[in-house]
Order: C-alpha cells, then structure tokens, then sequence
C-alpha cells in the first residue's frame, strides 16, 4: 500500500463566515488579522469570526482581485469592476479612495487589470498590468504620463500586438509593453514567448533569478533566458517564499512549492484551483481558492501518513517502523507506503512490540503471537497486551490470564499489563495494582492512587522506574518513593490509555484528549508538555506513539500523522500577535472611547478584548484588573469582561494576554471615571445651603416682618436659645423642699430600700424613690447604666473599669454577676 504524505487542513468557507468561495488575494497586516479579496468584497480574519466590507463600507466594488502593500504600511486594493484603486491603513480606520482614479482610467479600458502598483515617496503613483502597454504614473498633482507606450494611436487590438514584460525592481513594479525595447539600468524587458493571461505576474528573487507567470510558469536567469514549465494545468498564482523557495497555485490542480531550481518541493490540495498563499506570522499555511474558499493547515510541520486507523506501534534495532492496524494487520512502514507482513482477519485489533534484548519482532492479531523475525515460531494464544520487555519470560495479559513463557496463570481480576519488576511480576488491573511472586498475586495497593484501573505498565530498566498508565489517577510513577501526575500537573487527562518511555529523563503519555510529554529533571521535578488536535494534530484520541530519532509518531483513531520533536519547543515559544480593546460598554450601550467619564447609574462596565494567535486561538487566556481595587489579575478565556455596579470613582482597567503561560508584553489600560451622583455633589450641597438661607430670608422678609414684629422677637430668642448647648436638670424634692441639680453633676445612686442617694460632686441628695423607677424620671436616661442591684451609674463619669467594677471619682462601685455583660457599654 502507498501512500501519500499529507497535511491536516481546515476549511473556511460561506458556511464559516466569508463572504464568497471565490477568492483571489490574502493578507496579513501588522496585529495579525487575515485579510480576504473576494468576488463579493474584502473580509477580515481575526480568528474567531470574519468582518466583512462591501460598497456599504466605502469599496468602490465588491470585486476585489490584488492586495499591494507598500513599505509606508497602507495597503492598496483594485476593484475589478469600477476599475478604482483604494487603500486602508495597517492601523486600520476605514477606506480611502485614490483621488486620481479619474486620470487613472483615462488610461485604461473594460479589458484592464492592474497588477502592480506602486507608491512612491507617498505621493507619485506608478501602475501596471494586463490588458493595456506602458507604465502609469501619475503624480501628486494628478499629471498622468505614460512610459513605453510608444504609439498611443496604434489601432490594432491590444490582444493582436505582440506583448512582453518590462521589470523596474527598484521601484518593484512590472507591467506590459507591445514593442521590443532593450533592457537598460532602469528596466529590463523580457521577451516573452506566450501571451500573458489576466493572472499575469512577476516576482525577483535576486539579480540572477526571477520567476513569472504569462499563462505559463516560467523563469528568468541573468543573462536574460527564459524557461518555461510544462505543467498538467496552467499557474493561477505565484508568491515568493523565501530566497530559495516559491508558491504556485494552478486551475484545478492544487498548489506546489518549488525551489529555485524548480523542484517541486511538497504538494497541496490536489483539484483545486488554488489562487495564493499565505504563511503567517506563526508558520501556519494559508491557501485560498477560486472554487471553495480557505484552506489552513494548522502546523505544517505535522503531516498525515495514513488515515487508517493504527492501534499500535513499535520500531525496530534498525529504526523501522512497525504498526498494528484495528483490522488485525502488520505491517511495517517504509518511506512513503506501507508493507503489510499479515493481514488481518477484521477479528480484533492488532499489536506490535519489540524484544530489544534478542531484537525480535512479535505481533499479536486473530488470536496468535508470531515472532516475524522468526516467522516460523507462531503459537495460538490470546493477548490484550504484548509487555514493553517481552523477552523477560513474559509473553502477555489477557482478560483473567497471564501467560509467562507458555504457561498460563489464572487471576481473579481482569489484567490489561503485566511487567516483571524486581523480582515480581506486576500486574495492572480492573481493581488497581497486584504483583505475583511465588505463584500467588496479592494486591499491593499502599497508595489510594494505586486503586485505579492500570492499562499499561513500562519499566525502564536503566531507572529501575516503573510508569502506569491509570484511569482517572493520572501518570503514576512507581519506585521507591510512588507518586502520581495528573490533570492538575499539567496533563490533558487523567485517564491515560499508553505510555512511551524515550529514554531515562523522557516520558510520553496517550489520552483521548491529546498527547503529554513528561521531562523528568535532577531535581526530582518535572515538566509537562502537550500536543493536541487544537495544535495541529490529526485527532485527540490517541492510541500508541513512537518516536525514532526527532520524528514523533502518533497513531490516532483517524489514522497516522508525524512530526519533529520541535513542534512542541515551537508551541512553548507562542505568543500572541496583538492585544486590543474592541469595545466599551456602560449598561449595554457603547462608550465613546475618549468619553472617559460616566454618570453614576452607568456602573455597569463591559470591555470587549480581542487577542490575536490564528494558531493558538483557543488557548488564549486574558488576564485583567481595575488597578484601584484588584492587586491580583483574574485570568479568563472569556473576551467579555464585566464589572457590574461599581461605585463612583476613579479607575484604571488594565489586561495582558497569554499563550501557554507566556504572557505577551502586549499591555493595554482603559481610564475612566463613574461621577457621583448630583445630589451628592459639592455644588448640590451648596445650592441647597443657599436656597435654605434663601427661602427663610423670604419667610422673614415677606411674612412674619410684615404682620407680626413681636413673633419676630421671639422666634429669634427661641433660635439663639436652641443654638446655645442646652443644660439638662434633674428636679426633686427632699425634705419638703425642691431641688433641681444639673445632670452632668451627678456621679451615680444608690438604693437603700426605698430611698436612694444620689451620688454628686460635691454632696449627696438622699430622695425616696425605687432604684426601678429612677432612670425613668431623668431627661438624658441614655447616660445612667445599671450595674447592680443597688447602683446605677452615670456612664461619662467611669474613669476606669475592671472585670467587675468600676471606678468613678476614685470610688470603686461593684458590678452584679448578672449585670457583667452591660460593661460592654461603657466605653472610653
């Protein structure tokens, strides 16, 4: 069986969002957004959803062919129907039309496509292309001259004169010329053979080389030769690549990149027609197409070998590669297919392992073992698992049995690996770990991790460090000192189906959640890495790996796919490419980004943040405060961030944003202020204050001064009286006579059956009256406490307390058991 190496793409098209299958340029600007020219206007990519302009937007049509960016960061476009260049800014605020478009079309026709375009010192305009001859240039004035069209009056039809290309690399623009003109300093002018199509092209790769498209695919060396391509279908677009390298798309027959020396390097998309190409800012490929949209392959360094699905694999002394398929085949992989050593019966699925000891090979499928190194050497048995060491007397596990040489032991348990380990031979089980030594298995379980179910058990031999694959306990780690890794350490499951020992420090673990690589350090820590479908691979559930030399190779339920160990250095490495905030709302309405300040009912703030990484959108987390009361950040995957009624003040919003805890030095803030509100203003107070003055300056003035002068008098003394701190008297009689004392002279009473003494500076009154009834009879009752049954103190003359006394002029007054908890009531 061969097979062809391929890539894992995703698809974009109308259903997702853009505009039109049909699309004909791509890309990509300084923050990372993807840019589309389509039939059916232009569309931005952030991501997570496309933006699209029409006419509406300020397009002078919706049939856009060609981007051109210039080095002064605008971008210009061309519509193919109104035949107006416009442009937009890196920084992007809108649309603008060339406003010599007039003077431009005087120059051309119905039949023109400019291919080149060029702004100079951000002001002389020079443009080229198809369906006219000559240079264009048009300066700042408007003042339009056309260069090597020598007879603008030639009658003869544009499609009937013989066309060629003329170069001006300093100014990095070409265009058609319909005579034959002797290159100069200036210009080169290349002869060509073909008339050139509508997707006429040029691109310099140095003084030596060039390549070009009119109609076919050719190349143009320093002396002026040209070789043309044969190819099954005409080039539909050309890009540079890099120095060495270029990208050509062609009709109906997919896309190549090729070198210099046109060897076609890789293929894609076979059967479409592939317009251009993109690779971004973090090595990910775009390719658009004027049939069915967007392709995008993820990770181009992780490519698909089969999709059959693959259960297990192994390599061999001599680094071939071995895999079981689910249909009971074997086979081994070499270069590009696959040699089946026995095909299977569609019985069960089929396993491979390595006896790096006696370097034999043994697959398990239909119910036997077969040594294929020995092909001979077969015998009926039957096997879920082949041990890592299967030389070690040990052949496999199966169901309740063990099979040790070819004897068979019977357990009660339902064993999915086994491993021989000092001396014992564990057993992975249903019911967690047991080992068996002298024909009996005990079940060795001195961790609660150990109780899980075992799948798969490997022993590095080296380490003396048996690795468990647990369902639902993670990665355990069984040596002297056991221990397990989990979901919370880092890895995308804590059920794991496969490990895969790399050498002493290294650790790969299978999951249906992605791919985990353990690096275990001197320090007796370790690292957590991982890989999954969101970065490139085939599927998230995964089967088996290996890896031979810097190739990882990982066998999934939706068949084979590979890569180099770099992909997961290039994944630490991520980073987002912009941070920006999109939006500003106070209560669902949006906030003019310089109205800074708010009313005090619009506290309920939303920002809209946008981080860009096409490659790593789903792991992106925004970490986000308001300074003034968040000393930590809140971290989120969430673009939304809320904060609901906040309080009058003033804050500062602050967000970063992270990739695999790498957080971007992309930095934005967001001050604003939640006034108070009006009635709680200076002014308001103010007012108020004024117009009380007012009105009672009105009252008198116009009421009571008018009718009643004595009233007058007397309001004003009963206000200066109210105005004054009014003293408070206690009156009583004793003796016959009648007494009044000021209040805030008494110190306290005390109650001698009925009568009390109360207690002054400077004597004592002695009244009859119930101790019950006195604080009843006192103006100012809240300053008199009961602390006992015989005393009452006047709680601003206490100088001092104890835990069941106070002091009051130097007198200490006993406080009852039971009125103890009213101490609390006294306070200094």
């Amino acid at each position: 069986m061969c097979y062809s190496q391929t890539q894992i793409y995703k698809h974009y098209g109308v259903d997702e969002g853009l505009p039109s299958a049909e699309v004909y340029d791509i890309y990509q600007d300084k923050d990372g957004y993807i840019w589309f020219a389509t039939d059916k206007g232009l569309s931005r990519f952030n991501g997570y959803e496309f933006k699209n302009y029409t006419i509406k937007d300020g397009l002078p049509d919706n049939t856009i062919l060609d981007f051109f960016p210039q080095e002064n960061g605008q971008v210009w476009c061309y519509g193919f129907n109104s035949q107006n260049l416009f442009y937009f800014d890196e920084e992007f605020d809108g649309f603008k039309s060339y406003k010599y478009n007039n003077a431009l079309k005087k120059q051309t026709d119905e039949n023109t496509i400019l291919k080149s375009v060029f702004v100079y010192n951000n002001d002389v305009l020079y443009a080229g292309g198809y369906g006219f001859c000559g240079l264009i240039e048009i300066d700042k004035n408007g003042v339009t001259k056309k260069h090597y069209d020598l007879d603008t009056r030639l009658l003869q039809p544009i499609d009937q004169r013989p066309v060629h290309l003329g170069v001006q690399n300093k100014k990095n623009i070409f265009f058609s010329v319909c005579y034959d003109l002797k290159s100069n300093e200036d210009v080169q002018f290349l002869n060509l053979e073909y008339k050139p199509s509508s997707r006429l092209d040029f691109i310099s790769f140095n003084d030596n080389y060039s390549i070009f498209i009119n109609g076919k695919l050719g190349e143009m060396l320093q002396n002026g030769d040209i070789k043309y391509y044969e190819t099954k279908q005409n080039p539909l677009g050309i890009k540079k690549i890099n120095n060495h390298s270029y990208f050509v798309g062609y009709y109906g027959n997919g896309a190549e990149i090729r070198d210099i020396k046109g060897n076609i390097i890789k293929k894609f998309l076979p059967k479409k027609s592939v317009s251009n190409f993109l690779i971004d800012n973090e090595g990910s490929y775009w390719f658009t197409t004027i049939d069915d949209g967007v392709f995008y392959i993820k990770n181009p360094k992780i490519k698909i070998f089969t999709e059959e699905h693959i259960t297990s694999l192994v390599k061999d002394h001599n680094n071939i590669l071995y895999a079981g398929f689910n249909n009971g085949s074997i086979g081994h992989i070499s270069k590009n297919k696959i040699n089946i050593l026995y095909k299977g019966l569609n019985n069960d699925d089929a396993l491979v392992e390595f006896d790096v000891k006696r370097e034999e090979l043994y697959g398990y499928s239909d119910s036997k073992i077969t040594n294929y190194t020995y092909p001979k050497k077969s015998f009926k048995i039957d096997a879920s698992k082949l041990p890592e060491h299967i030389g070690d007397s040990l052949i496999s596990a199966s169901s309740n049995f063990i099979y040790k040489t070819i004897k068979r032991f019977t357990t009660k348990y339902k064993v999915q690996d086994i491993c021989a380990y000092n001396n014992v031979t564990l057993l992975g089980t249903s019911s967690g770990l047991f080992y068996q030594k002298n024909e009996k298995i005990i079940k060795h379980q001195p961790f609660k991790f150990l109780n899980s179910r075992i799948d798969d058990i490997d022993l590095n031999k080296k380490t003396n460090t048996v690795y468990m694959a647990s369902q639902g306990e993670g990665v355990i780690v069984y040596n002297d000192h056991p221990y397990n890794i989990t979901k919370a350490n880092g890895l995308t499951n804590d059920i794991i189906s496969e490990i895969h020992i790399e050498n002493d420090s290294t650790v790969w673990t299978c999951s249906n959640t992605g791919l985990n690589r353990i690096r275990f350090k001197p320090n007796k820590t370790y690292s957590v890495a991982t890989i999954t479908k969101a970065d490139g691979l085939l599927s998230n559930d995964i089967n088996d790996i290996e890896i031979i030399n810097d190739t990882v190779w990982v066998a999934t339920k939706k068949g084979l796919c590979y890569f180099n160990k770099e992909v997961l250095a290039d994944k630490e490495a991520s980073k987002v490419l912009s941070l920006n905030l999109k939006k500003v709302t106070a209560n669902n309405r949006p906030v003019d980004f310089q109205n800074l300040k708010l009313k005090h009912n619009e506290n309920t703030i939303d920002f809209s943040l946008q981080a860009i990484s096409h490659k790593n959108t789903g792991n992106i987390n925004y970490l986000y405060r308001l300074k003034e009361i968040d000393t930590n950040w809140t971290t989120t995957k969430n673009r939304k961030i809320s904060f609901p009624s906040l309080s009058p003040g003033n804050y500062t919003f602050q967000a970063k944003a992270s990739v695999f805890n790498n957080i971007s030095a992309k930095f934005l803030e967001y001050k604003f202020k939640i006034l108070l509100p009006f009635w709680k203003s200076w002014w308001f107070y103010i007012l108020c204050l004024l117009s009380f003055i007012g009105l009672i300056y009105a009252f008198f003035k116009y009421r009571l001064l008018t009718y009643n002068k004595e009233i007058i008098r007397e309001l004003i003394r009963l206000t200066i009286k109210r105005l004054k701190r009014k003293e408070l008297f206690y009156n009583f009689k004793s003796n016959g006579e009648e007494f009044k004392i000021p209040t805030k002279d008494i110190h306290y009473i005390k109650s001698d059956g009925n009568y009390l003494d109360i207690v002054t500076h400077n004597k004592t009154h002695t009244i009859r009256c119930k101790i019950g009834d006195f604080i009843a009879t006192t103006p100012d009752a809240l300053e008199y406490l009961r602390i006992h049954r015989s005393y009452i103190i006047r709680i601003d003359q206490v100088t001092s307390k104890g835990k069941n006394w106070v002091v009051i002029n130097e007198e200490k007054i006993p406080v009852g058991r039971s009125y103890l908890k009213e101490l609390i009531n006294v306070q200094f």
